[in-house]
């Protein structure tokens, strides 16, 4: 059975790819601050994780392996979010954002690069934002991290693909989940109009499209942002 190695996958769109995954048979390692939850989903492994720290993700990655075997998929969905005008943000909220965001993203991918290159094969995706494509008020450090996550999605498929390793990342727009809780419903609902679909997207809808860039009826596709959004980036 292949091995999903993901990151964040307690809640929202990474517990739901977890779930899914899991579901049609995979190995799945859960790597997130919390480690276990106390509603852990059946079939997933769950460790303890900083993906902000080097040695943190080095350490869980080798129980992930040693458990599971070599990862065949690495998703890279830990992130975080802080809303606020930028001239009210910190150094550390800039630290905070960059590091969880790309950092973690980093930090995953130099774990399992190595062990795919040399069995030539595996797929890497992240889970990005349109606000890295388009940018948003009152979210500019979260819009630059993921801005930065895409241009490394880009970067590491021109590099990776000669050693049979596909890298993609999916970019949702408004999707119904903990990030989600600072909006009011009137917020909400404009954003739904604003949305051509006319409603939030659901963190299964996401997972769907994860498990499909994985698959072999992906496999001529690599290096590419795919959109999540309902049309709101029409």
């Amino acid at each position: 059975m292949p091995h999903l190695l993901i990151s964040g996958g307690t809640r929202g769109i990474g517990r739901a790819t977890a779930g899914l995954f899991a579901g049609h048979g995979y190995k799945v390692s859960s790597l997130s601050r919390l480690g276990r939850p106390d509603d852990a989903l059946e079939g997933v492994d769950y460790y303890a994780c900083d993906v902000k720290d080097p040695e943190s993700v080095s350490q869980a990655v080798s129980y992930a392996i040693n458990k599971n075997g070599a990862v065949d998929v690495l998703i890279s969905n830990a992130g975080i979010a802080h809303s606020g005008l930028a001239q009210d943000m910190s150094y550390s909220d800039y630290r905070d954002i960059i590091d969880t965001n790309f950092g973690g993203l980093f930090n995953l991918t130099n774990a399992v690069i190595p062990n795919m290159v040399s069995q030539k094969s595996g797929v890497i995706l992240a889970v990005s934002s349109m606000w890295g494509q388009t940018g948003a008020s009152c979210e500019a450090l979260y819009s630059a991290s993921k801005g930065a996550v895409d241009s490394y999605i880009k970067a590491l498929a021109k590099e990776l693909g000669p050693s049979g390793i596909r890298v993609n990342a999916v970019s949702p727009g408004a999707i119904e989940t903990d990030m989600m809780s600072c909006f009011s419903e009137e917020d909400k609902r404009v954003i739904s109009e604003d949305t051509p679909e006319g409603r939030l997207g659901s963190p299964e809808e996401v997972a769907e499209v994860l498990y499909f860039l994985q698959s072999d009826k992906a496999s001529f596709i690599t290096g590419q942002i795919v959109g999540v959004n309902g049309g709101y980036l029409i």
